[in-house]
């Protein structure tokens, strides 16, 4: 049997026991191979031993990635959802070139959403009223440039930049943590449907995969490589915010936060992130100019 690599790359991370670092490894083998255009037992052969695979790992390659089984969980996905690979062309070219790129990515929505300039924008899931204050300042004039708001559906920040993308007839990506089948939290149940219809959501999640903590760390790493800069509206000193921030800091990205009150739990992150070199907020036109606003659709 012979695979396509867009059928290797949707396959590759149902294999027992292939976690991303594997997966990773072999995406860089066959992209340094670039005569391979199909995937068969040969190929898995050469590449685990190049690779110094184990072999019980490399028995699973050659048994899960060509078995029914695989097939069957491929054909379910794609019955509910779109899957765009690493090898595709509609594959974000920024996401890409980060250091561990998902390999597949499951959507609902539109992917003419990826064209537009990116902003990741993140932060508390218990906002203050001035993060909310900050955000319907700061948001609606670049949701007006068109640029499109990243975040991740969850409670608080996230929910609110998406709702303002939605209000101000923007655009607007959500990477989710779960399976696409899955909303959480379950109250943002009626945003996640309307971001299916309308805008785009995205997860590198099978269908049916259930939320798990590692999950979220995860996502995060897809949302500061599709964006251009990260925006941090309000962060507490360990905040998964912060995650994002020093992955966009690992990734070459703009780091932008939004300052707040030096007594404030919410703010100690943000302004930390200043202090550490970050680009502080105070209007919408410093965000604007991290923005390469050249590339507008």
């Amino acid at each position: 049997m012979q695979l396509t690599l867009r059928d290797f790359f949707m396959r590759i991370n149902l294999v027992r026991g292939v976690g991303r670092k594997t997966a990773n490894a072999c995406w860089r083998w066959l992209d340094g191979h670039p005569e391979i255009t199909v995937v068969d037992s040969l190929v898995v052969a050469q590449m685990a031993a190049d690779l110094t695979l184990n072999a019980e790992l490399t028995a699973a390659l050659q048994l899960d990635l060509f078995s029914r089984e695989t097939n069957d969980t491929v054909t379910e996905n794609l019955t509910h959802s779109g899957c765009m690979t690493i090898v595709d062309a509609a594959y974000p070219v920024q996401l890409r070139e980060t250091y561990a790129p998902p390999l597949a990515l499951y959507f609902l929505g539109d992917l003419r959403r990826l064209r537009a300039p990116q902003l990741a924008v993140v932060g508390s899931r218990k906002p203050t009223d001035y993060a909310l204050r900050a955000m319907r300042l700061l948001l609606p004039p670049i949701v007006e440039q068109r640029v499109c708001l990243v975040s991740g559906l969850a409670q608080g920040v996230d929910t609110l930049t998406h709702q303002v993308a939605l209000a101000h007839r923007g655009t607007t990506i959500a990477v989710i943590g779960t399976g696409l089948d899955t909303c959480y939290p379950a109250a943002n149940r009626d945003l996640m449907k309307t971001l299916a219809h309308h805008q785009l959501i995205l997860s590198e999640y099978p269908w049916g995969t259930p939320g798990a903590r590692h999950h979220f760390p995860e996502r995060n790493r897809i949302i500061a490589g599709l964006a251009q800069s990260v925006l941090v509206i309000e962060a507490a000193h360990r905040s998964g915010s912060l995650i994002t921030a020093n992955i966009a800091l690992q990734e070459n990205r703009n780091v932008l936060a939004v300052p707040g009150t030096i007594d404030g739990q919410n703010s100690v992150g943000t302004n930390e992130l200043i202090l550490a070199g970050a680009k502080p907020i105070l209007n919408s036109e410093h965000i604007m100019e991290e923005l390469l606003v050249d590339k507008l659709p």
